[in-house]
């Protein structure tokens, strides 16, 4: 529809509420009063939220509900046809869909009810506004006349398909060369004017009204391409993906490009309080803006403007979709803040983002449940039959599909957000339901390749861990003023954060090695120097100091020091320990016993096939005297 020559002001006031559902309730009495009022004979709106508690769909929960409920859903939509909704949390498609249906029965019955309410003239029948638009439709007519032919000839000669190769910038070149030849067109024979000017009716053209009909031209170019062709003007068939490329940079670090998109998040993880234990934030440093933007805004600020919009609407989707595979506080107490940095843009970017964040939260250790991956699908509507869906959104697309559905889901099959928006004309449920099941099949064919590049089952790079520490020494732990923490944090790059009810310290890290010279440091401060090894057993060590008796070892797996004995090195005897050991070396350990200080004592030898541990401890109570000045 034109946009209205009227300004529509709607003031709603909440006299009293106890309910959460108030968002329904607004939009249902919005609904009333403009149907009443100003667009009777419409179709009216109706809304209502839903939420999934114990696998079955509940209408207009209580705060309770939802707050157990595994998603919660805000559904709008006329009888048969939805216009709006948004679901977050974790849903499987069959629970999805059930509770989809729920919604469209009760919007449908709601919408019923405000018609009949209407149509019995319980609202005062003069308060109709008469309302017009400010479009010139002859105008507009005389633009598409010029362009129509001259769009569908550029699109389908595909000029901008380069080897195979979708050229973005080609594109928007060529289109942008035919607006202004319409305009070059006008002012040529006279018939081009200002808003000011300008008589309704004359035939003359603005420049708002060449807009209006070039991306109507655009928009029906497309459809005919895809209708009688079966194929998108970048090549691709209804249902298939663009290219997506992952590359996996930097502890946090993650690159996405899905041809003309191309983003880049970045997660840091901080102890500093925050309201959200997620933030999602976006820089749009964008080289290649989308058409409509670099067209019609001519001024830098404009254009960073509306981006920013595009980014705070992407921010909101991301937290949505990545909030229910994020670990609970109590188990893993840091604040996580997701950067995007979005490089250009060309349709997609919400899911775009959501599959860069999450490789993005992998790659800095942050325990996920899943990885999920988001996939966007539009519908377009036929004159005669059945509704279009097509995959993965170019900038063009999203314009003139009649509805943008995104989805983000996990490999396991579980949902974690779903919005409707974006709805131009009637669409049906089935449509909908139908795009639900495209996007989850797109998801899957992304999640393999996320997979591939950074894969949850691998614990190679694993930075978070998790150490008890002994009752009663958190204060030593912590040291004056935080001396301790802040010492350990300095000299290791860890992050240290300890729960108050809790005897244990969370250490996280951009690498195992730092975790674990962390955890020696933080022991030591406990008042447990000394790992706790099994006698007998044998452990992976790195030589750290060498002495003139001995060598001192970092035990690998449990973050604390051991002692090996000159004599103990090898059989026979050693001359100097430098000799036989340097500084970082690895080595297989024995533990014999402990000396007088409780320092663990290993040994290089090779257990003979008579030895026992009470063989060990022997050795190792042997050289307990002659070890307390060495070491």
């Amino acid at each position: 529809a034109l946009p209205l020559e009227s300004t529509l002001i709607l003031d709603l006031s909440i006299l009293q509420s106890q309910e959460v559902d108030v968002g329904a309730l607004s939009i249902n009495a919005a609904s009333l009063a403009l149907y009443s009022a100003v667009f009777r004979g419409a179709p009216p709106l109706g809304a209502v939220s839903i939420a999934v508690v114990d696998g079955e769909a509940v209408v207009s929960p209580s705060k309770g509900q939802m707050t157990r409920a595994s998603m919660n859903m805000m559904y709008a939509g006329r009888e048969g046809a939805p216009v709006y909704f948004h679901a977050s949390g974790e849903a499987t498609a069959e629970t999805l869909i059930s509770a989809l249906r729920l919604a469209n029965g009760e919007v449908s019955r709601i919408a019923k009810s405000i018609e009949d309410y209407v149509g019995q003239g319980a609202i005062d029948k003069e308060a109709d506004l008469a309302l017009g638009t400010a479009e010139d439709l002859v105008a507009i007519a005389r633009v598409r006349d010029f362009l129509d032919d001259k769009v569908s000839d550029f699109l389908a000669g595909q000029v901008f398909l380069e080897g195979g190769t979708f050229n973005l910038l080609g594109l928007n070149s060529g289109l942008g060369e035919l607006k202004r030849n319409c305009i070059d067109y006008f002012r040529k024979i006279g018939a081009f004017r200002s808003p000011l000017a300008k008589i309704a009716g004359s035939g003359c053209v603005t420049k708002e009204e060449v807009e209006l009909g070039f991306s109507e031209s655009v928009k029906w170019a497309m459809i005919d391409s895809i209708v009688s062709e079966g194929k998108r003007i970048d090549g691709r068939g209804y249902r298939d993906l663009r290219r997506t490329q992952f590359e996996n940079g930097a502890s946090g670090m993650c690159t996405v490009e899905r041809d003309g998109t191309k983003l880049n998040s970045t997660v840091s993880v901080t102890t500093s309080r925050s309201p959200r234990t997620l933030e999602c934030r976006h820089n749009l440093a964008i080289t290649a803006a989308p058409f409509q933007m670099r067209s019609s805004r001519h001024h830098i600020r404009a254009l960073e403007y509306d981006l920013m919009q595009a980014g705070q609407e992407s921010s909101l989707f991301t937290e949505k979709a990545l909030s229910p595979i994020l670990p609970e506080f109590a188990s893993f107490p840091y604040y996580v803040k997701v950067k995007c940095q979005a490089l250009s843009m060309d349709g997609s970017f919400p899911t775009t983002n959501v599959c860069a964040s999450s490789v993005a939260l992998a790659s800095a250790g942050v325990p996920l449940k899943y990885h999920v991956a988001g996939t966007s699908a539009g519908i377009v509507n036929q004159e005669m039959g059945e509704p279009i869906i097509i995959l993965d959104l170019m900038d063009l697309e999203e314009r003139f599909v009649d509805g943008i559905l995104m989805l983000t889901s996990a490999d396991t099959g579980v949902i974690t957000s779903a919005s409707l928006g974006g709805a131009k004309s009637a669409i049906s449920f089935d449509s909908l339901l139908d795009a639900l099941s495209g996007s989850v099949s797109g998801n899957n064919t992304v999640l393999s390749h996320m997979n591939e590049i950074c894969s949850l089952e691998d614990e190679k790079g694993s930075v978070f861990e998790k150490i008890a520490i002994p009752k009663g020494s958190r204060g030593k732990v912590i040291g004056p003023g935080g001396s301790h923490i802040k010492d350990v944090e300095a000299l290791t790059g860890v992050i240290i954060s300890l729960q108050e009810k809790e005897d244990a310290a969370f250490v996280y890290g951009t690498d195992s090695e730092s975790c674990k010279k962390a955890i020696g440091m933080l022991m030591k401060y406990a008042g447990c120097p000394s790992p706790n090894l099994s006698v007998g057993t044998s452990y992976k060590v790195k030589v750290s100091k060498i002495l003139e008796y001995g060598a001192v070892v970092e035990v690998q797996d449990q973050g604390g020091d051991g002692w090996i004995h000159i004599s103990e090195i090898r059989d026979g005897h050693v001359k100097k320990v430098e000799d036989e050991l340097s500084l970082g070396q690895l080595l297989d350990a024995l533990c014999i016993g402990k000396n007088a200080r409780g320092t663990p004592q290993l040994s290089l030898k090779a257990p003979s096939s008579d030895s026992s541990s009470s063989d060990a401890r022997k050795r190792g109570r042997s050289r307990k005297q002659s070890d307390r000045g060495k070491k």
